[in-house]
């Protein structure tokens, strides 16, 4: 449904609908689950030689 004068790509949110997802999605898995570990793990990396993608594609060119 698109309003007079309204931008085309415009998503209508309504409030009062309930979260479809937990605020904190560990409160989804048992306490002895592996992610919990790996969670513990990446934590304690050293992740400062990690670059971040900016262009967001998966492309390994690098941006000039």
């Amino acid at each position: 449904m698109v309003k007079e004068g309204m931008a085309e790509r415009f998503v209508m949110v309504d409030r009062m609908t309930p979260m479809l997802l937990p605020e904190d999605m560990r409160d989804w898995v048992r306490e002895d689950d592996l992610v919990h570990f790996v969670i513990e793990a990446v934590e304690k990396m050293d992740l400062r030689g990690f670059r971040v993608n900016v262009r967001g594609t998966g492309c390994r060119k690098q941006v000039k």
